[in-house]
C-alpha cells in the first residue's frame, strides 16, 4: 500500500478547517509558508496551527469531558475543545 502524501494530508485538514471557521462567519486566510506562525489566520482569532496524525493520544485524555486545560510547567495552561463546541461558546450558544 503507498505511503499517503503528509503535505497532502495537511492541506486537507486546513482546507476542512477552513471552512468550518467560514460556515461560522469568521474570515480565514490560509498562510503559505507559515514558518510555525501558524496555518491558518482566524479573524477575531489570530494565528492556528493545524495538526492531523493518525492518532494524538491527548484525546484519551478526554474520558468525556467537554474541554481540556493542560499545563506544562513554566507555561501558560492551554484548553482544548472540539472545533464545533468553541465555535459554539464564541457565538454564545
Amino acid at each position: 500500500m503507498p505511503l499517503k502524501n503528509p503535505r497532502a494530508k495537511g492541506s486537507r485538514v486546513e482546507r476542512e478547517v477552513r471552512k468550518i471557521f467560514e460556515s461560522a462567519g469568521f474570515e480565514v486566510v490560509r498562510s503559505a509558508g507559515s514558518l510555525g506562525k501558524g496555518d491558518l489566520h482566524v479573524s477575531a482569532l489570530g494565528s492556528v496551527q493545524v495538526k492531523a496524525r493518525k492518532r494524538f493520544g491527548i484525546y484519551n485524555l478526554f474520558e468525556g469531558a467537554d474541554a481540556l486545560i493542560i499545563k506544562a510547567d513554566g507555561k501558560e495552561p492551554l484548553i482544548l475543545l472540539p472545533l464545533k463546541k468553541f465555535l459554539g461558546v464564541w457565538h454564545g450558544r
